[in-house]
């Protein structure tokens, strides 16, 4: 916890003193705002700069910059700086850079997290620059918390065009070598019999021969090998979080760590190439941050449901991983990306109360804008509350508005929690693997988006679950679970919902489910194990690519993708709704506890923003009304 009890809505922006001017300037509209904390050292001026040369610390800028804030009584959020090591590094380790699947570097001179986080001369060096800074400002009456590393995770920017799959070097070969010979307990058997498949098979005769895969599945390549490959990196990246953690812990138990991440990142929307387990990284550090650029790509216009749902991932990882709030450690505050045409979207005073009070909404109890001052030295547009002179502009007023707010009611803000959800949506990483390793991860957003989208407009509070919570029992609590274009389902998963159901609870599952096993192999049945006795249907055959008619409650609507072949198997399945072939598109099995699971022959969610379909929202509305759950607001 931190050292002085916060009893206030923690309201901040970047600064950073190497890069920006006028500090007096500065300073004094972060006043104007109300502003309680900054945050620095991240990125732009931090371990790159602080040890430019080998053993060689120059903190004179930042013990600077820590009595300016001692006197402006501003707290600092402190990086890490891992994201921005040091470049002698590389120079000493010409080996110390990541490695994408054809061999290449990222290089130095592109963006943060060159440096391969199982290179031990990389690590030696950051736990030696973690305790001079930790130990340097562990007692400043400035300190409010540290941030681990930033928007950690391998780089998501593309270099040649594309995200690289990292990381290929030898320390993490040697990493990912280890990771296996537990998961298969040093059985080289068991591991050939899981990546037998391929047009051609490897069948390896020495633990050496392993490697990490440079082909994905749609390459007709081991599904299991690239599903072990992407599960190591998670768990690899949180050993990382989790070493930061426990140094800063080391040194100072007082203030708490956070780290930020992001989820529906438009280059890696959910998490596979850049590693992220967002439900682990929650439980690496004390509290959990999430970045949001709405303006970004404008997704204002085309993901109106975006900033919402981002917001309800991060509550809900928080949630279950330490039952605390969760931070907003950046979003927007002025125009932003579009390289020379000019920014996506021309963020203006109304964005920034829409998407700082949209964080509170949902149970922040942080915000921060990124950047504060915009900086001269990015085309890329990073606009600020102030501009690059240091003068206001017309966000610089709705910012005093917000803050000036914050000092009135952020007592009772500090307090107050969103009702608890009823409805959650699961997801589940080997799913998402797997739906990247073939080309169709879009397509499970579109599920998830759409699930989420019709809740959403409903008034439905929605948590997200993973399947590490379900194994905890952390799922009794909902009365609903819904399992957008879930593929990916193993036995002990089947079991454990198919016992929720038989307590009372609801399933939504929909075409495909459960049709691969946690390896990545085809399940018999669809709905797979347990799950088909609760379903009460067979739907193992489908037609693809159509968007077949359905006749429902006597309108007709459009499905999405799929129209599977259902066979009903228990006399007490109801079929709501059919294909215009009249074989049975939608179907309900209720049991004496009040569970029940209905299946969608089809995509009925996607559907919902694909073909403007409402089907979703017509045969859920009188099944919530029927098992009373209700929107906490009306």
């Amino acid at each position: 916890m931190i050292r002085k009890k916060v009893d206030s809505f923690l309201y901040g922006g970047s600064f950073y003193p190497l890069k920006q001017k006028n500090h007096d300037q500065i300073f004094e509209h972060l006043k104007n705002c109300h502003i309680n904390f900054v945050r620095t050292a991240e990125i732009f001026g931090s371990w790159d700069v602080i040890e430019a040369e080998k053993g060689c610390f120059n903190f004179d800028f930042l013990d600077q910059f820590f009595e300016n804030c001692q006197k402006n009584n501003i707290k600092i959020l402190l990086g890490t700086g891992t994201a921005s090591p040091p470049l002698w590094l590389h120079h000493e380790d010409k080996n110390i850079n990541i490695v994408d699947a054809y061999g290449n570097q990222y290089p130095n001179h592109s963006s943060y997290s060159w440096a391969c986080h199982d290179n031990p001369n990389f690590l030696s060096a950051a736990e030696i620059y973690l305790g001079k800074l930790i130990t340097r400002y562990k007692d400043n009456s400035a300190l409010l918390a540290y941030q681990i590393h930033n928007e950690p995770g391998y780089p998501f920017m593309p270099v040649n065009g594309t995200v690289g799959d990292y990381c290929h070097c030898s320390h993490s070969q040697h990493s990912f070598r280890e990771w296996l010979k537990i998961k298969y307990n040093n059985n080289l058997e068991a591991l050939n019999e899981a990546y037998q498949w391929g047009a051609t098979s490897c069948i390896y005769t020495d633990w050496s021969q392993v490697k990490t895969p440079k082909s994905r599945p749609i390459s007709w390549a081991s599904t299991t090998h690239w599903l072990d490959f992407r599960l190591w990196a998670m768990d690899n990246l949180n050993r990382f979080l989790s070493w930061q953690n426990n140094i800063i812990k080391k040194h100072d138990n007082q203030h708490p760590t956070s780290t930020n991440i992001f989820f529906l990142k438009s280059q890696d929307p959910l998490g596979v190439k850049t590693a992220l387990d967002p439900y682990a990284v929650a439980q690496s550090v004390d509290i959990i941050g999430y970045d949001i650029y709405p303006g970004s790509g404008n997704k204002l216009e085309h993901m109106p449901e975006f900033s919402s749902l981002c917001l309800d991932h991060g509550r809900s990882m928080a949630k279950h991983a330490k039952n605390e709030a969760f931070w907003l450690l950046e979003t927007e505050a002025g125009p932003i990306n579009g390289w020379l045409k000019g920014p996506h979207n021309h963020t203006k005073g109304i964005d920034l109360k829409r998407n700082i009070f949209d964080a509170v909404g949902h149970g922040a109890t942080l915000s921060l804008y990124q950047m504060f001052q915009e900086v001269p030295f990015q085309q890329l547009h990073w606009g600020g509350i102030i501009d690059l002179d240091g003068k206001p502009t017309e966000r610089t007023k709705t910012a005093e508005e917000i803050g000036d707010f914050f000092q009135k009611h952020g007592e009772n803000l500090i307090k107050a929690t969103p009702p608890s959800a009823k409805i959650a949506i699961l997801i589940s990483k080997e799913n998402a693997i797997i739906a990247n390793g073939v080309d169709q991860e879009s397509f499970l957003v579109d599920a998830i988006r759409g699930t989420y989208s019709v809740f959403w407009e409903m008034g439905y509070e929605v948590d997200f679950i993973t399947t590490e919570m379900i194994f905890k029992g952390l799922h009794e609590d909902y009365k609903i679970i819904a399992m957008p274009f879930l593929c990916s389902v193993s036995q002990p998963l089947s079991e454990a919902l198919g016992k929720w159901v038989e307590k009372g609870g609801g399933l939504i599952g929909t075409s495909r489910l459960g049709m691969l096993d946690e390896k990545g192999w085809y399940n018999s049945h669809i709905p797979c194990f347990d799950l088909r006795k609760h379903f009460g249907i067979c739907a193992f055959d489908t037609q693809s690519d159509v968007h077949p008619y359905i006749s429902f409650d006597q309108f007709d609507y459009k499905g999405h993708w799929h129209q599977d072949h259902i066979k009903i198997l228990a006399d007490d399945v109801q079929v709501l709704a059919r294909f215009f072939n009249d074989k049975p598109a939608i179907t309900l099995k209720e049991n004496e506890k009040g569970g029940f699971a209905l299946f969608f022959g089809t995509h009925a969610d996607i559907a919902w923003h694909k073909q403007n379909s409402p089907l979703f929202w017509h045969i859920l509305k009188p099944l919530l009304d029927k098992h009373h759950i209700k929107p906490a607001l009306s």
